[in-house]
């Protein structure tokens, strides 16, 4: 390996070491053992022996697993007894309905504490409070919201709603950086007619920035200039090189002098990772230019990577270090392979334009797993809005230090008023690209030749350039050849039951990208009164994370709150191919919308009985079982008309049973001979009205799916449970999250989440 790949390399193990580590638990000898073979390493080095440099990545890779495991949060919040804490208040954030306040412990842990809103609590007070303390809730599905892993990014694994509090005012004078922050803040406000993108900009405080304006340049991608980042530092490191060269100062010294203007923006504007990166970055070239030695670029981007995660390790699971990263080390790979011949000026365009592209590709993984979608329009707007944003930095820093009535403030609002324009002219035309995930591997496949391809064509002298175009294109037509496969082969049948509480709700994914919802789980009156929409909160959140756009059939079992109330949403939001239900009526406001929906969006609708059949690219097939005709007077009509299909692929057969109790599996029973079964939707959530003897012995499955929430009817009953696994039959729920069935061929299969 050559000198210049060593730490690329040394920070690509210890990032997986690290992620493993975190993921995978180890057990205690695991570290005797990196310790013994990193004596073993020392030995073999020391006697110039060559396995050492094999040795050498095994024992990093070992390190990073050690040092993931010990990132771990330490302390386990998971007593029922409530606990008298106190603590110096660390940050306080005003939410829609409470006050979060994180609480630094004696112990150096931290706790999210929520008091009400009329609470007058700043940083630094003290605050003595008792009750039960416990983890952080985690997402009920990919796409949501997760508060565990938005607390975990500051540390903070303890979450508590005080039955009794105590706040004790830090009599204390702020300190000089608070103070700075607050003055600087305050002639932002008065010189700057809308000062919220100019407080983020200059210091970080993205409170001031509305909603729609945020969305907006989500739309554009340009969020990222919103955040204090490399590119900023970058922007104000020139600025200040501009102005402190001209000083009459020794090299030295002005390297000193623009690196403390540096670090103290840095502290002001928050301290972000990507803006400590892009400082530590500065400062090592710095000192290699100063010491005349020629460091490649990238290799101190790796050597800064590993500093910041030994010492930090869970910011490898934060999203702008990641982010960051990526972005930056896509550039300085691609860096050197970007030439343009022509005007000085067309060539500076074309070149910011090709880095701009570069860091979109680079970060595209991560920005489509976080969320779902990749602004197309991003290059081209950030080279836009670049020069505006250097200008408002400019400016708002001009204001901030007190030199707003000198002309910078009318600059500012100048500027503001441009950003305001070329915002609304283009985010009409923005386009946004939400690919499908069951292309994820073919994407994955094409980022990594992009990034083998930047690795290659940066080496020329290394490798000879016709042998990296022929190793270039060799590898391109190898994944070429791969994603032109069809679908069949390189995806499977996804069956995931969503998690949406008490409800039903059945996401089915075909190797071919097509789309089917059954059911949408829902709420009950009482929750939808209080403004409780698992549409709204669970379920179109986690369709848009799996870059579903377009459903191509939605499924309703029956017309029951926990089936049909979050298919409001859906058809709300999304389009819809067909409609199928059994056609019973109903006289509720939730079917009524429904019915409303499907009419004013032209859905075509179908009301089935057993018999049909419908037949789905790839050789899926449904076939429908129940019911023959509408049953009456059974005690619970709805469940026992509920609309049952099987679901058939490669041989592999699926039953959909809604709420069927135990008449309606009786009449099913007697109509139907051939219920066998690999896979169940166990009935009625698991209800003891839903287990019926004959017909499971009819049916036969090996897996069983029972979709629940927390409730109290007792929902799945024990005696449910019981008779499962006394038939080897292996079940899941969905209390603690989704539940996904996958089958490739017919024959190999594949399931996410915890079976019993």
């Amino acid at each position: 390996m050559s000198k210049k790949s060593y730490f690329p390399a040394l920070f690509g193990v210890l990032v997986l070491g690290i992620f493993i580590g975190s993921q995978v638990p180890v057990v205690p000898w695991f570290f005797l053992l990196v310790g013994g073979l990193g004596f073993w390493w020392l030995y073999l080095e020391y006697g110039g022996h060559g396995f050492a440099k094999i040795m050498f990545w095994f024992v990093t890779a070992g390190i990073g697993i050690a040092i993931g495991q010990a990132a771990e949060p330490s302390m386990v919040w998971d007593q029922p007894t409530p606990l008298e804490l106190e603590g110096i208040v660390t940050q306080v954030t005003d939410l829609s309905y409470d006050t979060r306040v994180v609480v630094k412990l004696p112990s150096s842990s931290k706790v999210a504490v929520h008091l009400p809103l009329d609470v007058h609590i700043g940083v630094g007070d003290h605050l003595a409070f008792r009750g039960i303390v416990s983890t952080p809730p985690q997402a009920p599905n990919p796409g949501v919201f997760c508060y565990r892993t938005y607390l975990a990014r500051n540390n903070v694994y303890g979450l508590c709603y005080p039955t009794e509090y105590t706040v004790t005012k830090n009599e204390t004078k702020p300190s000089l950086l608070v103070r700075l922050q607050h003055r600087m803040k305050d002639n932002i406000q008065r010189h700057v007619e809308q000062p919220g993108l100019v407080l983020a900009l200059v210091l970080g405080d993205r409170s001031g920035i509305d909603k729609e304006q945020e969305a907006n340049w989500s739309k554009l991608g340009i969020s990222h200039l919103l955040a204090i980042s490399g590119m900023h530092v970058g922007l104000v490191a020139f600025l200040v090189s501009w102005f402190v060269n001209r000083l009459p100062l020794r090299p030295l010294l002005k390297a000193l002098v623009t690196q403390f203007i540096l670090l103290v923006y840095i502290v002001l504007s928050g301290s972000s990772t990507s803006a400590k990166r892009a400082l530590f970055m500065f400062v090592f070239g710095g000192v290699a230019s100063l010491r005349g030695v020629s460091l490649d670029p990238l290799q101190i981007w790796a050597a800064v990577g590993c500093g910041l995660l030994l010492v930090s390790p869970r910011l490898l699971f934060s999203q702008s270090f990641v982010l960051s990263f990526l972005a930056s080390g896509g550039i300085l790979l691609w860096g050197p392979s970007i030439r343009f011949r022509g005007k000085k000026g067309l060539n500076f365009i074309l070149s910011s334009l090709a880095v701009s592209c570069i860091a979109q590709i680079s970060a595209a993984p991560v920005l489509l797993y976080s969320f779902g979608e990749l602004p197309l329009f991003g290059p081209l707007s950030t080279l836009l809005f670049l020069p505006l944003v250097f200008l408002l930095i400019l400016g708002g820093f001009a204001v901030a230090c007190g030199l707003g009535s000198l002309g910078f403030g009318y600059l500012v609002n100048m500027t503001n008023g441009i950003v305001g324009f070329l915002e609304h002219l283009l985010v009409p035309k923005a386009v946004v690209w939400r690919p499908q995930r069951f292309i994820w591997l073919d994407l994955l496949l094409w980022w990594c030749l992009f990034i083998y391809g930047g690795w290659l064509l940066r080496r020329p002298r290394v490798t000879r350039p016709r042998q990296s175009l022929r190793h270039l294109c060799v590898c391109t037509a190898a994944v070429l050849c791969f994603t032109s496969l069809p679908p069949s082969l390189k995806s499977p049948l996804e069956v995931t039951a969503v998690n949406v509480g008490q409800g039903d709700c059945y996401y089915i994914r075909t190797p071919y990208g097509q789309h089917i919802l059954v059911d949408g789980g829902g709420d009950s009156v009482y929750w939808q009164a209080r403004g409780r929409n698992v549409g709204e909160q669970r379920l179109l959140p986690y369709l848009r994370h799996r870059g579903v756009d377009r459903l191509d059939m939605i499924i309703l079992s029956h017309p029951h709150e926990d089936h049909l109330f979050g298919l409001l949403a859906v058809l709300e939001n999304m389009d819809v191919g067909v409609v199928l239900d059994n056609g019973h009526l109903h006289t509720t406001p939730s079917y009524e919308r429904y019915l409303e929906l499907i009419q004013e969006k032209g859905i075509k609708h179908i009301s089935v009985r057993a018999g049909y059949s419908m037949e789905l690219t790839g050789g899926i097939k449904l076939t429908f079982l129940h019911p023959y005709e509408l049953l009456e007077n059974t005690g619970s009509d709805y469940n026992n008309n509920s609309l049952v299909f099987m679901l058939k692929y490669q041989g592999v057969r699926m039953l959909f049973t809604g709420d069927l109790e135990k008449i309606g599996q009786w009449d099913l029973l007697h109509r139907e001979e051939a219920l066998s079964a690999d896979w169940i939707k166990v009935p009625h959530h698991g209800s003891k009205t839903g287990w019926h003897e004959p017909f499971y012995e009819a049916v036969n499955p090996r897996w069983a799916c029972i979709s629940v929430g927390p409730n109290s009817f007792g929902h799945p009953h024990q005696e449910v449970l019981d008779n499962l696994d006394s038939r080897g039959i292996r079940w899941a729920t969905t209390l603690n999250g989704p539940q996904t069935y996958y089958v490739w061929f017919g024959i190999l299969r594949r399931f996410s989440g915890t079976w019993h």
